[in-house]
């Protein structure tokens, strides 16, 4: 039983399946393509849906209820309206509280910066 029999000779061994053997291993049968087609089919319903993306305005509705709401950005941009009409056209009682002098209203905001900047 333990004995290893070779039949290098090309005769068919004791069983006699060798023939069967190669003609099996010449004759490679492919699918035909209506199968292969439904394999594609079946794989690809199988596979898993993608997620679904994020709604447009999302980011815009987390701000609006970060800042508290509507009447919250309604308040903001009549203080920007306000600020804006203050800034390009202020009026005339401004005058007495608010300095209209250029030497007193501008300023240089590097101005500190003057030393840091020669080097050394």
């Amino acid at each position: 039983m333990t004995d290893r029999r070779d039949f290098d000779d090309g005769a068919p061994g004791p069983d006699g399946l060798e023939a069967f053997f190669a003609a099996a291993c010449g004759d490679a049968a492919q699918p035909d393509g209506a199968l292969l087609s439904r394999i594609e089919a079946d794989a690809l319903a199988a596979l898993p849906r993608p997620a679904r993306t994020k709604r447009r305005g999302a980011g815009w509705r987390a701000l609006v209820q970060g800042l508290g709401g509507w009447p919250a950005v309604a308040g903001l941009a009549a203080a920007t309206c306000a600020g804006l009409w203050l800034g390009v056209s202020p009026p005339a009682a401004l005058d007495a509280v608010w300095p209209t002098d250029p030497a007193l209203t501008s300023v240089d905001p590097l101005g500190g910066y003057d030393l840091a900047m020669l080097g050394g």
